[in-house]
């Protein structure tokens, strides 16, 4: 089911009308459990893909392997800097070899994996030498028919500073040297597996609560409500805890601003106590980013919040788009 939503709160959409995830429709009983039902066989197909696909790349340290024993040749592309197909993946990468030096002394740290329907995406930091502050990345792909058939990423740069000491990850691998030591994050991602009793439409009821308290302009009572005590930030321009989030929130909903900020359509994928979220955004100021927000979930409440945000070139590599 693909629905749109525009103009909602940053890092918040309504679940039942997410793209790429199956929502749940208003279907009689026994047609809502055949859906879920199909939801979950798709899922399981997607994790075989990724999961073999993520250990070559990663494990195996394979990029070019991982991507011609898994990728369709006609790949879509909607990273900026690589033209689409295969052949546009293996330039880009040849072409930065050539600037940042062979890939054999690159460190990466995979914080988190998530699969839902015919999407999985991966949350994760990587530095290409010891001199390197690092990068954080979302990349998502969709799976088709066995093949990974479209790719999206949001790249941001790690800060020299942030409002808070928690870091962009889960507090491994934050340099070159600890990353390299770190071994297989792809078994164990350093923000830990999806909670596996945790239930999916649950946290997507969660977040959509948390949603339309703010855009009925409780923002307070949202913060209040909705958030964990040891509610952890992990964006690196927001303050820690509730009083970091209702302070941002406050400057973020402010009349004025709210009103010129436009939200592109949603791409949600979820997983246990994860809800990750995908959009394009322009802000009060004219400049238009690609986001990634990730929620996580307990007891009914968020209590960690991440995000990655990259503006968008005025030129590209291929006609995609960022979304």
């Amino acid at each position: 089911m693909i629905g749109r939503l525009r103009g909602l709160v940053p890092g918040l959409a309504l679940a039942a009308l997410a793209v790429g995830a199956a929502a749940v429709p208003l279907l009689p009983l026994h047609a809502q459990a055949g859906a879920e039902s199909d939801h979950r066989a798709r899922t399981e197909a997607t994790r075989a893909v990724a999961t073999q696909f993520l250990r070559r790349m990663f494990v195996d340290r394979d990029v070019r392997r991982a991507y011609d024993d898994f990728a369709a040749p006609d790949l879509i592309q909607h990273n900026p800097m690589m033209a689409d197909g295969l052949a546009g993946h293996r330039a880009y990468f040849a072409q930065l070899e050539q600037r940042a030096g062979s890939s054999a002394g690159w460190a990466n740290v995979n914080n988190m994996i998530l699969v839902d329907g015919d999407l999985f995406a991966l949350h994760h930091h990587a530095f290409t030498g010891p001199d390197d502050r690092g990068r954080v990345f979302v990349d998502i792909w969709r799976v088709a028919n066995g093949r990974i058939v479209e790719h999206w990423d949001v790249i941001q740069p790690i800060p020299a500073e942030m409002a808070h000491d928690n870091g962009m990850g889960c507090g491994k691998g934050e340099d070159h040297a600890a990353a390299l030591a770190l071994r297989d994050t792809i078994a164990a991602p350093a923000c830990g597996l999806p909670d596996s009793a945790a239930s999916r439409s649950r946290s997507l009821e969660v977040v959509d609560a948390y949603d339309r308290m703010l855009r009925g302009g409780q923002v307070r009572e949202a913060v209040d409500r909705m958030l964990t005590d040891d509610y952890r930030q992990h964006s690196p321009l927001i303050a820690d805890g509730k009083a970091g989030a209702l302070a941002f929130l406050e400057r973020l909903l402010d009349k004025d601003a709210a009103a010129k900020l436009v939200m592109g359509p949603v791409r949600i994928i979820a997983e246990g106590d994860f809800v990750l979220m995908h959009r394009l955004t322009r802000y009060a100021d004219g400049m238009r980013t690609a986001n990634v927000e990730i929620f996580r979930v307990r007891d009914g409440r968020i209590s960690a919040h991440w995000d990655v945000k990259q503006p968008i070139p005025e030129t590209a590599a291929n006609g995609n788009g960022m979304w």
